[in-house]
């Protein structure tokens, strides 16, 4: 297993703090059309600093998803999943992370339809050149847990789960059971802490000063014989600027002890 982080400033800088870091790789998430385009138009500067720097770009992803409208997934918007993930390719990522919105147009069968049908076209342009990984965050995305996998990734065989114990764990679900039962389809781990007090999510802190068992999440990786990556996300508007840092390497430090190949 390796460890990185998402870093989402991918100029020189950017490069610089994820290697002096300690840090394998950098993931890339994109939340909006324009950081897409972004992303897409920055391409070949990515590609020099990754041969500068050893450091390669593990995961692209996009989140935030609102494609699938009044019915049906809207093309232009769809281009720029399909940009994205050449650009993924191009860059020599193993992972492209996307999910599906849903659309209360029309019935839960349709919206299984139109996710299905979009997952499949993502695999094939992918041509086997990279893995197509589902997330499980409920942000406009509703593929998000067993219920789902059994319907989309049961009729999909190639498609894989970008696993983040957190989200489940704010769901109310149980997230140890859901690792151990899909975990031979899981492509990409997120390392983020999440922490409850009462009914309440306190911001997300550290992964190791949070509620999430780490423990028990690597015996059941290791069980399954996981062998990819993990990648911290920064994810609080608590631990910002100096404190932002100094829990990265906290995360950083607390993960490393799991990894044992």
């Amino acid at each position: 297993m390796r460890l990185g982080r998402i870093q989402n400033n991918y100029s020189a800088e950017g490069f610089d703090i994820v290697k002096a870091s300690g840090l394998e790789f950098i993931e890339i998430c994109c939340n909006y059309d324009n950081e897409v385009e972004q992303l897409i138009s920055n391409k070949e500067q990515i590609k020099k600093e990754i041969v500068r720097t050893g450091i390669d770009i593990s995961c692209i992803g996009r989140w935030n998803h609102d494609l699938n409208e009044n019915g049906s997934v809207n093309p232009a918007k769809a281009k720029l999943y399909y940009d994205l993930l050449d650009t993924a390719v191009y860059l020599g990522a193993k992972t492209f992370v996307c999910g599906m919105n849903y659309d209360e147009s029309i019935s839960l069968y349709k919206n299984y339809q139109n996710a299905i049908g979009f997952f499949g076209e993502l695999i094939k342009r992918a041509d086997g050149k990279i893995k197509i990984a589902i997330q499980n965050c409920s942000w406009n995305n509703f593929v998000v847990s067993p219920r789902e996998w059994e319907v989309v990734l049961g009729e999909l065989p190639e498609l894989m789960i970008k696993f983040d114990a957190s989200h489940a764990y704010n769901r109310n679900e149980d997230y140890l059971a859901e690792l151990n039962d899909w975990c031979d389809r899981v492509a990409h781990i997120h390392i983020k802490g999440t922490t409850h007090a009462g009914e309440k999510t306190v911001a997300d802190p550290p992964a190791g000063m949070d509620d999430i068992l780490w423990r028990p999440l690597f015996s059941i990786l290791y069980s399954n014989e996981y062998n990819g990556d993990l990648s911290i996300e920064p994810h609080s508007q608590v631990w910002q600027g100096e404190l932002g840092k100094a829990g990265v390497e906290f995360t950083r430090d607390f993960i490393k002890q799991f990894i044992l190949k």
